[in-house]
């Protein structure tokens, strides 16, 4: 049977790279708002075998994964560093009944398959049929399933948190496009997963004969029977599965309207330089219709060089606009043909 366990790790994760020292099992890490959650998802497996002996008796075998103590970081295995697991938000529920819960005054260790299944054989056997070793595998699906339902709670709140990110935002302009590009690649990941735990569930409901249909509560008259335990979680996994589509979806349509916004300012400041060129054109414009104007009479002036009849209050003062006026406008017709043949 493989399932998910979400763990909280004493040292926060700073990469999605991160195996299991003894079973090399990948733990995910997931990314929200640009920070790794400090929850670790790690891939467990666990297998039940049983055989009934010639003396009445039986024999039986369960395989589980170790606890978690060191984790590595790199691909070729060496780089690492040693961690404590917690349970996620306490650990899963105990799921015997509360009188019996009363009666035996403890509850699960939550520290490892091993632990637990090692306190419910010994802390509440009566409620198995020992004569009959397949009921031993009650224990294994019970932790299974509560584990599952501890996964769809990490689920649930981190898609929540992202949710409520994006809601009662009076603008978007505190969302920079690199950062929407990466929380678009988070809820990728996360959707993802989703799938993946989904499908490692319904492998379990095939491998215990489980329907795939919907829970149906009138069936649901032990406490001991996991069949609508497992149809729960399925349709609990198809649930948020649907929630994180449409996260992608808003969040793909954040990236839109970023990307929008950022286009808009660009043609803004697009804008602004052209009413900046426009202004220094006509700067420039000016100066140069100034210099049509003013460059022929200091040529005129310096040409005639001003002796005494042209000098002004001369006699033949006149004959400088007479040569000037013409000139100024042979060469303001020169300016603009130019300026048309541009």
């Amino acid at each position: 049977l493989k399932y998910h366990e979400p763990l909280v790790l004493s040292k926060p994760p700073t990469s999605f790279r991160n195996l299991c020292d003894v079973s090399g099992r990948h733990i995910a890490v997931t990314r929200i708002k640009g920070k790794f959650s400090e929850v670790g998802i790690a891939r467990r497996k666990c297998t039940f075998w049983s055989k009934k002996t010639k003396g009445g008796g039986w024999d039986c075998l369960i395989i589980c994964d170790p606890p978690v103590k060191r984790i590595l970081t790199d691909y070729c295995g060496i780089a690492g560093h040693n961690v404590t697991m917690s349970p996620y938000n306490a650990g899963y529920v105990d799921f015997v009944p509360h009188e019996d819960q009363i009666r035996s005054q403890s509850e699960p260790p939550r520290s490892s398959f091993l632990e637990d299944i090692t306190f419910y054989l010994s802390s509440h056997s009566s409620v198995l049929n020992l004569a009959d070793p397949i009921s031993l595998r009650f224990f294994v699906e019970k932790i299974v399933a509560s584990h599952y339902l501890k996964l769809t709670e990490f689920l649930q709140s981190t898609i929540d948190i992202v949710q409520f990110n994006l809601s009662r935002q009076r603008n978007l302009t505190s969302f920079a496009i690199a950062a929407v590009e990466e929380q678009w690649s988070d809820v990728q990941a996360l959707e993802r997963r989703i799938g993946e735990y989904k499908d490692d569930l319904e492998a379990i409901m095939l491998q215990l004969r489980i329907s795939l249909e919907s829970p149906n509560m009138k069936h649901a008259t032990d406490w001991k029977d996991s069949t609508v335990d497992y149809q729960f979680l399925c349709l609990r996994l198809k649930e948020i599965g649907q929630r994180a589509n449409s996260l992608n979806g808003s969040t793909a349509a954040l990236a839109g309207l970023t990307n929008n916004r950022q286009a808009v300012m660009a043609q803004t400041l697009a804008l602004q330089a052209t009413e900046r060129s426009i202004r220094e054109a006509k700067s420039v414009k000016a100066l140069t219709i100034l210099g049509v104007v003013f460059v022929p009479l200091a040529y005129v002036s310096s040409f005639l060089s001003m002796p005494d009849p042209y000098r002004p209050g001369g006699k033949l003062f006149w004959v400088y606009f007479v040569v000037a006026i013409p000139l100024i406008g042979l060469i303001t017709l020169g300016y603009h043909t130019l300026e048309l043949g541009y």
